[in-house]
C-alpha cells in the first residue's frame, strides 16, 4: 500500500501551529515577538518539511502490517475517525507506534482494507 502525502495532514498541522499562536501571545510582549516568530516560523518550516518526506509503503500479510522495516498487529485501541485512522500498532517482540492515516494518503480501497480490519479487530472491547 503506498502511502502518499496527505493534504489534510499539512493542514491539519498548519492549525495546529496557528492555533499555537493564541495561547502563546498572551505570554510574549514588547521585543520577544522578535525572537519567538523566526523560530516558530522554522518549527513549522522543519515540520511541513519532514512530513512531505516519502514514506515507507505499508504491507498488509494477513494480520501483520509491515512499516518501516517492522511487523506489527493492530492493537484494540486503534479507532476510525471521520477521514483518518489512528492505528495502535503492537510489534512482534513487544515493541508500539502509532500512526495516523489521513483519507487522502492511501488509495480508497486500501484505506477501506485497513478501517475494515480494525473495526473487526478480535481485540477491540466492542467486537467481544
Amino acid at each position: 500500500m503506498p502511502v502518499i502525502v496527505s493534504r489534510r495532514q499539512q493542514l491539519c498541522l498548519l492549525a495546529l501551529f496557528l492555533g499555537m499562536l493564541w495561547p502563546v501571545s498572551a505570554l510574549i510582549q514588547g521585543g520577544l515577538w522578535g525572537l519567538f516568530l523566526p523560530v516558530w516560523a522554522l518549527g513549522l518550516t522543519l515540520a511541513l518539511r519532514q512530513s512531505r518526506r516519502v514514506s515507507a509503503p505499508l504491507l498488509w500479510e494477513r494480520e501483520w502490517l509491515s512499516w518501516q522495516g517492522g511487523r506489527y498487529r493492530i492493537g484494540p485501541r486503534s479507532c476510525i475517525l471521520p477521514g483518518a485512522l489512528w492505528l495502535q500498532l503492537l510489534g512482534e517482540q513487544g515493541g508500539q507506534a502509532r500512526l495516523w492515516l489521513f483519507a487522502d494518503a492511501l488509495a480508497p480501497e486500501h484505506y477501506r482494507a485497513l478501517a475494515r480490519a480494525v473495526h473487526l479487530n478480535p481485540a477491540r472491547k466492542g467486537n467481544r
